[in-house]
């Protein structure tokens, strides 16, 4: 079970005090506000659909005398109620209006003597003339605040459109994508991505292959939860990411069609939704087509020490150029029945298919400490690999909502499967260009995992609400690599035993929660939680008929708390802290050896066990006029950290072995700032700064050895709609050097420019959009230090990326009355718009 540290416990016993000191004088002064409020009656109400009586949030409540004069006003908030407070007796009208609504003129009467008077529900009916007519051209802002972190709304960006996954991630808060692809939280790889709130198969073996064939255009918004409840899973460290596909609710049918070409990019994507009254249907079908080049330098200088004086003993040099080439397609269907305004039940099936084509070439010459090169130790390798996946995901859905309001059972259960395969072929010459070996090797995999869980929500009526759940999640992953090797041209292919490997592996996770939260007088929120987890692993691995057996059940308890307070003008102060886990994949257990670099030897450690994170973060968010900032100061401790481990063979040997460790203690202290505000009516700018100090402390090897530095990444946004539906967005952002136990890499950047013209009333439009323009190259150079070598890699990778992408929305919605309810008013159904 793990223990609290406590550092922890005195930030939350401090934080508890400064809430609490100024409660009293805030409850005072409140109580005086009330009392002065003597005079008047405060009205109270909902709104709905006259149809579905569902609420109609932020519908708009104005207060008109007889003759129409307006006195006073609301707005509903996000359940469609509404309150007026002080409204003098009489005869009044409440003028009830929304977009796609017809406005309702509502009379009442209000009675002397009370102190409060509820007008009950007022219900609106559609209007689909004004829809159809209706231009929105405000916009939601890019960055919004939740209780759990923020989310960026990417649908509003046109800089990622035509683009991948891997585009938009770049720009959210919080976030760093790097030049290969792969995600950062907060300086931490090790986050939990989700799809729709659901985990994806297509996102386990290689997440940054992954992100690229997921189209930016399918992306509604993207969730950063810092801080996440007991509620969620606890994998991922450094906290949870949730992808928002675009759905519609409208009913009718609606769709689109977006097509992008470019240089690095191509795709074609469409989506449509069909809904007729309680039964909704959605299918998107699309492919991309993903091309990525570079070139690598590398320099390695051997040494030994003799009465720790460093003697050189040979230099390396290696030269290495990649083509990758990605083809993908995927499918979704997706469908829900409401079978009343409490109960439904929703499916969706996804299946994606794709394959990779990779050639690359490395080139090695080796020079004596003179500098003289050895001839006979020159090797040229040209290698080419295909990598085939197909994934499906299903998922079932059943949510049931009770009368009291917030008390809801929600049923899941998910089904990922993906399946995996890969050539590789090698030939190897020496400076006279014969072939001096040749290798071939073929690996088919497969990972399942399937989940079931509960969720269960129960409001009190005075004493907040509880949330209870168990979820289990069933995983198993199977690979069988077999490799050969021949040491001439016209040779016959043997077979390695050595590097053939077959490997089964199981983990289980079978785990349940409590969390209670309770607010305070809409000042305080007070979430307490609790999530125990249960993990059975089991596996064999087989390399060289040597079976390697893994029998690892381990558990743990994981609190979660978190206490918020509400200020005036939408001040916000937020203390949270939890524990996270962070299991080893399979790609760091496998034992399989990759000598694809005979220098530089790679393979998984079955002998990992999970690392574990406290988490500690007080955020502060407050809006000035059009202008919204959000603060963070943060602490999170890592223990039994797995990170990348690297070491000579032997202390004369030239070629290394890289593998994974449980390296010891990773601690992180940072603070981010994130701001965003309105330019007028049609612009906005947004600002993202993460800043934190990496310590790191490592117990593998002879001796302990500690590394520490600080880090940072910067982006920014700018967006303006002109005239004539034409817009314009430019986004930036920056990552500062890097640095690991063993390593120290460059900075690496990344800014872009769109432009976007809409026509046919919105229907249409046109998005030029270009990427590092400037320079077509990124280079980043890494340092790497071991006991008997310095090694310098240049990556050159390019970058320069133009898009132009069309898209056309198509579709017509319709309205039309239920028969009960026609029944009731003897009204005739609505013709479709």
């Amino acid at each position: 079970m793990m223990r609290i540290p406590l550092q922890h416990l005195a930030c939350l016993a401090l934080f508890f005090l400064v809430l609490l000191l100024p409660a009293t004088a805030s409850a005072s002064s409140a109580a005086l506000v009330e009392s002065r409020q003597t005079g008047g009656v405060t009205l109270t109400g909902t709104v709905a659909d006259a149809v579905t009586r569902k609420p109609v949030d932020f519908a708009t409540v104005a207060l008109q005398d007889k003759a129409g004069k307006p006195l006073n006003g609301a707005t509903c908030d996000d359940k469609g109620a509404f309150t007026m407070p002080r409204v003098a007796p009489g005869d009044y009208v409440l003028a009830v209006s929304f977009v796609g609504y017809k406005t309702r003129l509502h009379p009442i009467t209000v009675s002397a003597g009370a102190s409060s008077q509820n007008v009950g529900s007022i219900l609106l009916e559609t209007d689909s003339k004004a829809l159809e007519e209706v231009v929105v051209t405000a916009e939601k802002d890019l960055i919004q605040e939740t209780d759990d972190g923020l989310v960026y709304n990417a649908e509003n960006d046109i800089t990622n459109i035509g683009g991948t996954a891997a585009d938009v991630l770049k720009k959210v808060p919080s976030l760093a994508v790097d030049i290969d692809g792969n995600v950062e939280m907060r300086g931490s790889p090790k986050i939990k991505i989700l799809i729709n709130g659901k985990p994806s198969s297509m996102l386990g073996d290689n997440l940054a292959e992954a992100l690229a064939q997921i189209p930016a255009d399918m992306i509604k918004s993207v969730e950063v939860i810092s801080s996440p409840s007991a509620k969620y899973d606890a994998e991922g460290t450094a906290g949870v990411v949730n992808i928002i596909t675009k759905k519609s609710s409208v009913e009718g049918m609606t769709g689109s069609v977006t097509g992008t070409l470019g240089n690095r990019t191509n795709n074609l994507n469409s989506n449509l939704n069909i809904r007729k009254k309680k039964v909704g249907i959605r299918a998107t079908v699309g492919g991309n087509f993903n091309d990525r080049n570079g070139d690598s330098e590398s320099e390695q200088q051997y040494f030994r020490e003799e009465n720790t004086i460093q003697t050189p003993t040979k230099q390396i040099q290696q030269v290495s150029t990649f083509d990758n080439n990605g083809r993908s397609i995927f499918a979704q269907l997706g469908g829900d029945y409401e079978f009343n305004e409490h109960t439904s039940l929703s499916a969706s099936m996804r299946l994606n298919a794709g394959r990779n084509l990779s050639d690359r070439t490395l080139t090695t010459n080796e020079f004596t400490p003179a500098g003289e090169e050895r001839v006979n130790n020159f090797r040229f390798r040209d290698m080419e690999n295909t990598g085939r996946s197909s994934g499906l995901d299903m998922n079932l859905h059943y949510k049931r909502k009770f009368k009291k309001k917030g008390q809801e059972l929600d049923v899941l259960t998910i089904l990922n499967n993906n399946q995996s395969g890969s050539d590789y072929q090698l030939a190897e010459n020496n400076r006279t260009g014969t072939i001096t070996r040749r290798e071939e090797s073929d690996n088919q995999g497969r990972n399942r995992e399937i989940t079931f869980q509960a969720d269960y929500s129960h409001p009190f009526d005075k004493w907040g609400s509880l949330d209870i759940g168990s979820r289990a999640v069933l995983r198993n992953s199977s690979s069988d690599y077999s490799f050969s090797f021949a040491r001439t041209a016209n040779a016959p292919l043997q077979l390695d035993p050595v590097r053939s490997n077959r490997f089964n592996y199981d983990q289980d996770v079978y785990s349940t929660y409590l969390s209670y939260t309770y607010r305070f007088k809409k000042t305080y929120t007070f979430r307490l939680g609790g999530r125990y987890e249960y993990t059975n692993v089991q596996g064999q691995f087989n390399t060289n008929n040597i079976d390697t057996n893994l029998d690892k059940p381990f558990h743990n308890f994981m609190p979660n708390v978190m206490v918020m307070r509400n200020f005036a003008k939408g001040q916000r102060l937020r203390l949270s802290y939890s524990t996270r886990i962070q299991r080893p994949g399979i790609g760091q257990l496998n034992p399989y050896r990759n000598e694809s670099n005979q220098l530089n030897i790679r393979y998984g450690n079955p002998n990992l066990d999970a690392e574990l994170t406290h988490n500690t973060e007080v955020n502060y968010s407050w809006l000035i006029k059009n202008t919204s900032v959000n603060t963070s100061a943060y602490w999170r401790q890592t223990n039994n950290d797995i990170a990348h481990y690297q070491f000579p063979v032997s202390p004369s040997s030239d070629t290394l072995n890289t593998t994974f460790e449980n390296l010891g203690k990773n601690a992180v202290y940072g603070t981010s700032v994130s701001a965003s505000t309105r330019i007028k009516k049609n612009g906005q700018a947004g600002l993202n700064l993460n800043l934190y100090y990496n310590n790191l402390y490592s117990f593998v090897g002879k001796y302990a050895v500690s590394r520490a530095g600080w880090m940072y990444n910067l982006s920014g946004n700018l967006s303006y709609r002109f005239e004539k539906d034409f817009s314009v967005q430019t986004a930036a952002s920056y990552n500062s050097p890097r640095i690991s136990l063993q390593s120290r890499s460059t900075a690496n950047y990344s800014y872009s420019l769109g432009l976007r013209k809409e026509f046919l009333k919105r229907k249409a439009g046109v998005s030029l959009n270009v990427e590092n323009f400037i320079s077509s190259l990124n280079t980043i150079r890494t340092t790497v230090n071991n006991t008997n070598s310095n090694n310098l890699n240049f990556n050159n990778n390019y970058n320069r990326i133009v898009r132009l992408s069309f898209n056309y929305r198509f579709g017509k919605m319709e309205f039309k009355r239920d028969k009960a309810l026609e029944r009731l008013t003897g009204q005739g159904s609505k013709k479709k718009s």
